[in-house]
């Protein structure tokens, strides 16, 4: 399966594989900075969610993966690669679930102690019912129906900062178009209703 088709759930604090064509004359440079990529036929990526940055993959090392088997090399830990979700959404990749390699730990540790996110984001970042609204390359960044009576609804982006659900507290990231009275950059409050058995709506309410 390609990355865009998977939920950010799958790819979260997990370990990916994203296979690497040697012969393709545009293979990343940065590959020939890790020991034995000689012999690899990919790259052991391992995913976390950058709240400004969105869902982001730290590349560990270089990996060959044959008939379902998958050796991994050495790291280097003189250099930090970042890819962006969105930079390789085409990209097929192999999910690795499983893998507990213990040769990364210091470098996973630094980025978990770096990227730490809030209670109210983490807190965020659980709910499923909001999972239809995420955006699919920045996680925390809601896609709300704007709603005032006397206008048209319309859909703004909110990056999530905190919940006391149903409530959700964020940033507006775009100007209204419709709405009147706020803006981009601004502080909003939505709230996630139930309209059918088991079907939620994200809604900002004048």
């Amino acid at each position: 399966m390609k990355l865009h088709e998977h939920a950010f759930r799958d790819l979260f604090h997990q370990f990916i594989l994203l296979p690497i064509d040697k012969n393709d004359p545009h293979i990343p440079d940065f590959f020939k900075e890790f020991p034995n990529y000689h012999d690899a036929n990919a790259l052991l990526l391992y995913g976390y969610i950058d709240h400004e940055a969105g869902l982001t993959f730290e590349v560990l090392s270089a990996a060959r993966h044959e008939n379902d088997t998958t050796t991994l090399f050495p790291g280097n830990d003189e250099i930090s690669v970042k890819l962006r979700s969105e930079s390789i959404g085409d990209e097929e990749i192999v999910l690795l679930n499983k893998l507990t390699p213990n040769a990364y730990d210091e470098k996973i540790e630094q980025i978990h102690k770096f990227y730490k996110a809030d209670k109210g984001i983490e807190l965020c970042r659980k709910i499923k019912e909001l999972d239809a609204y995420r955006h699919a390359d920045y996680p925390d960044d809601i896609a709300v129906i704007f709603y005032d009576q006397e206008k048209e609804p319309e859909y703004c982006w909110v990056r999530c900062e905190d919940c006391q659900p149903p409530r959700f507290f964020g940033t507006l990231l775009n100007e209204p178009k419709i709405i009147e009275g706020i803006h981009k950059n601004d502080k909003v409050v939505f709230n996630l209703i139930e309209v059918k058995d088991g079907f939620f709506v994200a809604v900002f309410l004048r």
